[in-house]
């Protein structure tokens, strides 16, 4: 039986078999309306809760924006220095910090956020949250719903069945990895949708045989392939075989209309570079160069030393094997990608077809894509902290177009349908289960690294010695000045105030065995006169990382063991005895000097209950360890909270002021 033509459809799909036969039109294109109604409800639904500043991937490129938008510059020196803006991806060129984001895409996301701006009176920092969310419907949303029109009127043409038609359209629109990232900012779902009109232009320069091609076709498969390469660099194969297809089929019409529509987006992204760093070449270009390889005021750039997967520890073949069906896998993460590979496969048998050379096309820049990333570990890794393979995402619209071929065989065996659903189903809840913040890791990373079978995590810091106080050191000398260090301390609600430690001999013992550390405590103008606690210490048991109650002595007779038990508190920072355990290194600003000091983070917790008609509450201290100043610690922070409610009841922080010896000089690494 030959297929028959349907009105509502301009052709059967040229890779059907001719057995199948389309049923319903009027149903299918209500049903395609809905589909992408619902799509469109729900996707925005998920982007107006969505939290603004997920990741320092989108944070960089905000930075851009409200430093355009506010100061008419690149440069993202000021708005990175405010609360939960900084970035880790940035590069420091001519004294001043630039994103490493290619400069288009921040150049107009900026216009439409100054539109946005002056419509509503709203800014970036006082109104973050519903303006970022009406740039994103602009930016993400409103280009993803036109693709998957575009997608209707691509499955018009290539599908043969209302079953593929509503399924392809379907898995476009819930079933990729686009979905969660619609959710912030960032270039691959806008080059995922330029990838879809330039395959719906290029679908009807190939197929339109017979009849004379509109130009219209060729602006825009030019115009969006070229716009793909802008957020996308490896586009430009796609953009190099669209356009040797084109000039096959009309040689006139490619360069008069595709040539200067490709060349529209290519010439901004070069003039918008040149504007933005003096350079045509887009910044992360540089990478591995002191641009991004850097020290300022005492804090290195992040990499110097890149952390967890950031590391690049796997071989070129696990690599591969993650990318293809491991913990950020193509295959693994939307296994309905595979039907793909079953569609090239039907391509290569049968090659009379006319779209035969757009799966090609899909089916040869995919291979080539995964190989140049797999050349290029050293800083697009699997994508970093992301939910998928970032830079594959643009590759989505091929496989689509691969899978429909096979879509349209598998109807009529129960078995397939079975298997085809199930894929169908891990890959929506692979796109569905990140989408309140797409900069996590997959569900399948997560889920092998809970059983062990993988581990990016940094190997883990150890202190030098046993912690078990709050401050990590003596000083060495006593004499003839005594050694000091001052803090600020600070509480919610409360006057600040200084506390001084300072080591002195004690007149019992005037040698180095034994030492008194003299805390003084002065509550400011209207606070409590100056209080004085005097500390014994043996020298050598806290610097072999003895407990305190092993290196606390009390030569006063008179002493109570309340006023023990409160020195003991003191030097630990917390009710009882609990060893500290390492956490990060920091980088912390103080008044000392303009270098930032680095540190060793450490944290210990306990839960306490004074005595049993009172409830028992959390006490944490986390210490900033510093070899650079007196007493080894450049700040402290204590907490207490409720273990049921998570509430703090008290929360105080110190942090260095002055102190003796001075601070040396910085050193850079």
């Amino acid at each position: 039986m030959t297929l028959q033509a349907v009105p509502e459809y301009r052709s059967p799909s040229p890779f059907a078999d001719k057995s199948d036969t389309l049923a319903s039109p009027r149903f299918c294109r209500t049903a395609q309306l809905l589909i992408v109604l619902i799509s469109v409800v729900l996707h925005g639904v998920f982007l107006s809760k969505a939290t603004p500043l997920q990741s320092a991937n989108d944070r960089s490129r905000w930075c851009t924006v409200w430093s355009l938008v506010e100061r008419g510059t690149f440069q993202i020196d000021e708005i990175r220095q405010r609360k939960g803006w900084d970035t880790i991806d940035l590069v420091h060129v001519d004294e001043h910090f630039y994103s490493t984001k290619p400069p288009l895409l921040t150049s107009l996301v900026a216009g439409i956020t100054w539109s946005l701006q002056r419509l509503t009176g709203w800014n970036l920092l006082d109104d973050l949250q519903p303006l970022t969310f009406l740039v994103l419907v602009i930016v993400n949303l409103v280009p993803f719903t036109v693709s998957l029109l575009a997608w209707i009127a691509i499955l018009d043409r290539i599908a043969a069945r209302t079953e593929t038609r509503l399924a392809s359209l379907a898995l476009a629109a819930f079933g990729t990895l686009l979905t969660p990232f619609l959710m912030t900012l960032n270039n691959h779902t806008i080059a995922a949708a330029a990838t879809t009109f330039a395959i719906y232009a290029l679908m009807r320069i190939l197929s339109d045989e017979n009849r004379p091609l509109p130009n219209w076709l060729f602006l825009v498969c030019g115009f969006a392939s070229s716009a793909a390469v802008t957020n996308e660099l490896p586009a430009a194969l796609f953009l190099v075989m669209g356009l040797v297809l084109a000039f096959r089929r009309s040689a006139h019409q490619t360069l008069a209309y595709f040539v200067p529509a490709a060349a529209i987006p290519l010439l901004a992204l070069v003039a918008v570079n040149v504007i933005a760093t003096g350079s045509w070449k887009p910044v992360y270009a540089d990478y591995g160069t002191d641009k991004y390889r850097f020290v300022i005021d005492g804090i290195p750039s992040y990499w110097l030393q890149p952390q967890g997967i950031d590391r690049n520890l796997d071989s070129t073949w696990a690599y591969l094997l993650h990318c293809t069906i491991g913990h950020h896998g193509i295959f693994s993460l939307t296994p309905i990608a595979i039907l793909a590979l079953i569609g090239w496969i039907l391509r290569a048998r049968d090659r009379d077809r006319p779209l035969s050379p757009l799966l090609g096309v899909g089916a040869i820049v995919s291979v080539v894509v995964l190989a140049f990333y797999l050349t290029r570990t050293q800083n697009y890794n699997y994508g970093g902290v992301s939910c998928g393979l970032r830079w594959a995402l643009w590759l989505t619209p091929f496989w689509l177009v691969a899978i429909v071929p096979a879509l349209d065989r598998c109807w009529n065996s129960r078995v397939a349908t079975g298997l085809v659903t199930g894929l169908a189903m891990v890959s929506m809840y692979s796109a569905w289960q990140p989408i309140e913040n797409p900069w996590r890791q997959p569900w399948l990373f997560q889920w092998m690294e809970s059983r062990g079978w993988i581990d990016y995590s940094n190997p883990p810091l150890k202190l030098e010695k046993p912690l078990w106080t709050w401050f990590a050191s003596l000083p060495d000398a006593v004499e003839p000045e005594p050694a000091w260090i001052e803090f600020d301390v600070a509480q919610p609600g409360s006057e600040s105030r200084r506390v001084r430690l300072t080591l002195r001999p004690t007149q019992n013992s005037p040698t180095s065995e034994r030492v008194m550390l003299e805390v003084k405590e002065n509550g400011g103008v209207t606070g409590p006169p100056e209080r004085l606690r005097n500390i014994e210490i043996l020298v050598e048991p806290f610097r072999r990382g003895e407990p305190p109650a092993d290196f606390l002595t009390w030569s006063d007779p008179n002493v109570t063991p309340a006023q023990q038990q409160a020195d003991l508190s003191f030097v630990r920072g917390l009710p009882r005895k609990v060893p500290y355990q390492a956490r990060t290194v920091r980088y912390l600003r103080t008044p000392l000097r303009v270098e930032a000091l680095k540190c060793q983070q450490a944290t210990a917790h306990v839960t306490f209950r004074p005595s049993d008609d009172q409830p028992a509450m959390n006490h944490r201290c986390d210490v900033w360890l510093s070899d650079d100043v007196p007493f080894g610690v450049a700040q402290v922070e204590f907490h207490i909270s409720d273990p049921a409610t998570a509430a703090v009841l008290f929360h105080e922080r110190w942090i260095v002021h002055d102190c003796w010896p001075k601070v040396r000089p910085f050193e850079k690494p």
